[in-house]
């Protein structure tokens, strides 16, 4: 038989104390032992790779961003449910950021999970020409397909989100970056 794994579990036939080797075959268990355990290898991959494959994936924007000829590379991976997902986003001389930068997802993500402003990764917005790094944060918008980027303002006690804009956490321009790292619960 060959395996089934991962669309679904393979059934297989144990013998008891009493079954002859022909019950079922002793050649034919063999066989279906090898053949699921290939299949588990090649799911879980090889050497030290993450269990799962990552699929290229160029980033997009629902708002906040012009995108012009900006370049914006990423990938994601979706195991057990959980999406890993980083990207950049460089902007070129056409690009622009005009407001609250809203981040689309690859997979959406669960609403049921959604815990208010709950942070789903790391931001860094990078001022090229001031070679200044920004952390930031995230948040839920509402809406499964996309996340809002916040950036993080120290004018107070604690350190709080704030919306990004234009000029917020800098004054945008070519060459300035958005990279992320998140992790999220899928739909």
């Amino acid at each position: 038989m060959a395996s089934t794994y991962p669309t679904t579990i393979d059934a297989f036939t144990n013998p008891t104390t009493t079954s002859l080797l022909t019950s079922p075959s002793h050649a034919g268990q063999h066989s279906d032992i090898n053949d699921a355990m290939e299949a588990v290898q090649t799911k879980l991959a090889i050497g030290n790779t993450v269990i799962g494959t990552y699929i290229a994936y160029t980033p997009s924007f629902s708002g906040g961003v012009t995108f012009g000829n900006g370049v914006s590379t990423g990938a994601y991976c979706l195991v057990n449910g959980f999406v890993h997902y980083y990207g950049i986003f460089t902007l070129g001389s056409t690009s622009a950021i005009t407001g609250s930068i809203q981040l689309n997802l690859p997979v959406n993500i669960n609403s049921a999970m959604e815990l208010g402003s709950m942070p789903y990764g790391f931001i860094t917005y990078f001022d090229t020409p001031a070679n200044t790094r920004y952390p930031g944060t995230t948040t839920y918008a509402s809406a499964a397909s996309y996340i809002v980027l916040r950036a993080e303002l120290a004018s107070g006690t604690y350190v709080s989100q704030t919306a990004t804009s234009a000029t917020v956490p800098f004054t945008w321009g070519t060459g300035d970056v958005i990279a992320w790292n998140l992790y999220y619960r899928a739909a």
